[in-house]
C-alpha cells in the first residue's frame, strides 16, 4: 500500500507514467518501473513511493524516484521535494546514482507546476502534464495537458476559482494592504463578506500564495503569484463587456480629451503600465492602443467620437467587472489610471506583446514595493 494514495490508484498512475515514458522515448532506451524498490542509503533503508530505471543506447543508466500523490496544492510541494531530496541523498550516498525527481499524480495543477519546478522536480498527471529533465543520460521530455482538473470530488466543497467581483476585491486589496490583516479586517477593507475573504483566503494559502501566522492573519503576500493565480481564472476581455472601437483622429487625441470629459474613466492596459514606469525607462513596446474602463462606455464613446470596429481597433472601452476598478484608480497628470495590479492582470491577458509589458511594470513594482519578487 502506497503511503499516498489506494495501492489500485498508484500502481495506474505509476503504469501510465511508465507507459507515457516507453511512448517518448526512443526504442532502443530502456525503461523499467521498480514499484517496491527498496535501496540500501548510506545510513538507513530507504523506500520511495517508486522509481524508474531508464538506460540508454550507450550504456548509460540512471534512476528517477518517485512521489505519488492522490492530491497535492502548491503548499505542500515543499515537504513533498523535501522527503524525495533526503531519499536522493541517501540512495546516491549508497552509490546509485539519481538522474531526477517526478512527482506522479492525477492531476498538477499550474500553480504546482511552477513550485514543483522551483524545486527541482518533473511531474506527471492522467491529463498529459509531463515534465522530466536528466543531464546523464541527457532527456528533456515536457508535455502540456489540461490546465484544470477533469476530477471532482462532491465532498469537497474548498473554493477553486477566483472568478467573479467579490474574489477581485479581494485580490486587488490583498495587492496593496497593509499586513499583517485578519480574515475580518480584510472584509472589511475589501468591502466583501467575512465567508468571502475567508474562504479566498484559504485558496490562496493552499495555492502557497500568501502565509499565514497561528491565528489566520496574513503576514506575507507573493504578489506576483497573486496576480498570476488570479489570471487562471479572470480574463481582460472575457471579464468584462468590451466595445472595440476606433479613434479616426488617433490615440493621442484621446488622451489628451480624457481629462475633460464628464464622465467616469479609468484607463489600464499598455497607457496605465507606462504611467506607472519611472522616466529613465523606455516601454518595452510602442503604444498602439487604448483600453478604457467605463462607467457609461456609450456615453464615453459619443464625448470622444469613437466609432465601432471590427478592424483597426484602436480603442478597448469597457465597462468593468467590478466598480472597484474606479474605486483604487490611483490619479496620474490628471487622469485617472487602474491600481498597478489591474493593469498587470490586464496585460498578462491581454493581446500583442502585453505580457512583456506586465513583467517590466512587475520589475518596477519589485524595486519600490516588497511582495513583487520573483
Amino acid at each position: 500500500m502506497s503511503r499516498n494514495a489506494g495501492k489500485g490508484g498508484t500502481v495506474e498512475l505509476l503504469g501510465s507514467f511508465e507507459q507515457q515514458l516507453r511512448s517518448l522515448l526512443p526504442v532502443t532506451w530502456s525503461v523499467r518501473l521498480d514499484l517496491q524498490p527498496r535501496v540500501s542509503g548510506g545510513h538507513r533503508v530507504v523506500e520511495p513511493d517508486a522509481q524508474v530505471v531508464i538506460g540508454a543506447p550507450d550504456g548509460t543508466v540512471t534512476t528517477v524516484l518517485l512521489e505519488c500523490k492522490a492530491g497535492i496544492v502548491p503548499r505542500d510541494v515543499a515537504r513533498a521535494a523535501q522527503r524525495i531530496m533526503a531519499y536522493a541523498a541517501e540512495i546516491s550516498g549508497g552509490g546509485a546514482p539519481v538522474g531526477g525527481m517526478v512527482l506522479v499524480a492525477p492531476f498538477v495543477s499550474p500553480m504546482t507546476r511552477a513550485q514543483l519546478d522551483q524545486h527541482g522536480m518533473g511531474w506527471f498527471d492522467l491529463t498529459g502534464n509531463l515534465r522530466l529533465r536528466l543531464d546523464k543520460p541527457a532527456v528533456f521530455l515536457d508535455r502540456t495537458g489540461a490546465e484544470r482538473s477533469g476530477f471532482r470530488d462532491p465532498e469537497d466543497r474548498l473554493l477553486k476559482s477566483l472568478r467573479g467581483s467579490a474574489a477581485a476585491k479581494v485580490v486587488l486589496e490583498l495587492a496593496e494592504t497593509s499586513l499583517p490583516v485578519g480574515v475580518r479586517e480584510l472584509a472589511e477593507r475589501a468591502q466583501v463578506g467575512v465567508a468571502t475573504s475567508a474562504r479566498v483566503l484559504e485558496l490562496l494559502d493552499r495555492e502557497a500564495v500568501i502565509t499565514r501566522s497561528d491565528d489566520g492573519a496574513v503576514t506575507a503576500v507573493r504578489k506576483r503569484l497573486l496576480l498570476w493565480r488570479w489570471v487562471q481564472d479572470y480574463k481582460v476581455m472575457a471579464s468584462n463587456e468590451v466595445v472595440a472601437a476606433l479613434d479616426p483622429r488617433g490615440l493621442s487625441h484621446a488622451l489628451k480629451a480624457l481629462p475633460t470629459l464628464n464622465t467616469r474613466v479609468t484607463v489600464t492596459g499598455s497607457a496605465a503600465a507606462r504611467a506607472y514606469l519611472p522616466d529613465h525607462i523606455t516601454p518595452v513596446s510602442p503604444l498602439v492602443s487604448l483600453s478604457l474602463y467605463a462607467e457609461d462606455p456609450i456615453g464615453l464613446m459619443k464625448q470622444l467620437g469613437l466609432k465601432t470596429a471590427d478592424r483597426g481597433t484602436n480603442v478597448l472601452v469597457m465597462r468593468p467587472h467590478d466598480d472597484v476598478v474606479h474605486a483604487k484608480a490611483r490619479l496620474v497628470g490628471g487622469v485617472e489610471y487602474a491600481s498597478p495590479a489591474q493593469v498587470v492582470a490586464d496585460l498578462l491577458t491581454g493581446p500583442g506583446r502585453s505580457t512583456e509589458e506586465a513583467e517590466q511594470l512587475m520589475a518596477v513594482l519589485e524595486s519600490r514595493e516588497s511582495g513583487w519578487e520573483s
